[in-house]
Order: C-alpha cells, then structure tokens, then sequence
C-alpha cells in the first residue's frame, strides 16, 4: 500500500463538504459550506492518498514561529487501525517546529501515544456533555 501526504493547492469547497458525511457521524461535527470556504482558503490543506484513492485529509492553521493548529485530521474509516494515520502525523510533525490542537475523548489517546502532551480540558467544547482536549506537540531541539 503506498501512502502520500500530498499538498491540496486548489481544494473543493464541494468535495470537503460531502466528503465529511463519510468521516463524521456526530451531527456537532459537521460544518456547513461557508465554514468549508474559510478554512480551504485560510489554511494548508493535504490529502491523504492510499495506492492515488483519498484516504483522508490533514488541514493545518498557521499560527506562527513554525507552529500549526490542526484544525482537521481524519482517515476513512476504511483504512483506520493500518498506521496510516499515525504515518501522516509523524510527517507532519516534521514539517513543523510544533503542532496544537483540539481533539474529543475518542481520539485523544492516538495524539497522546504520538507525543502530544494534553494541557487543558475544554468543558462542552463541541457539545453538551462532549469535552474537548486542548492538546500540543513540541518538537525537540536537534543536538
């Protein structure tokens, strides 16, 4: 299986938008089309290939000095539990000097066992009863 993290120059607003009802079942999660608009054109998007299929994609927030804000990181479920999702991460954590984010209890353990390190909870951040995880990555220093 040959797995490419390939930078998206001109992302569908479309195609993000639909796609997204394949990730996501927790109606909170899904954003409306404006939302897609923003961030496709404030951020830096990949894709994540699988053997040229979508596999998943990894958008990222510029938030200075070398640091981004994952703002979306998902994989199909299809190809969930293979490393590919932890591949993407470990060659976006080297592209950068840090990486932060917010994540839910269901994925908080798959960031934490890649190094992040969890700073605050983030009381019904999504939802009612649905916590959010304030979490950072920092890269250390080469000796």
């Amino acid at each position: 299986m040959k797995v490419t993290l390939r930078e998206d120059t001109n992302p569908d607003p479309d195609f993000y938008y639909h796609l997204q009802f394949k990730i996501y079942h927790e109606p909170f999660l899904i954003w409306d089309r404006e939302t897609w608009e923003t961030v496709l054109t404030t951020c830096d998007v990949y894709r994540l290939e699988i053997d040229g299929r979508y596999g998943g994609d990894v958008i990222l927030e510029d938030r200075g000095k070398g640091i981004k804000y994952i703002v979306d990181f998902s994989v199909l479920a299809e190809y969930q539990g293979k490393g590919i999702g932890k591949s993407a991460l470990e060659h976006i954590k080297k592209m950068t000097k840090g990486l932060t984010a917010v994540t839910r209890k269901e994925t908080l353990g798959f960031f934490l066992k890649s190094g992040f390190v969890s700073r605050k909870t983030l009381k019904n951040y999504y939802h009612p009863d649905v916590d959010g995880y304030y979490i950072v990555f920092e890269r250390k220093p080469e000796k």
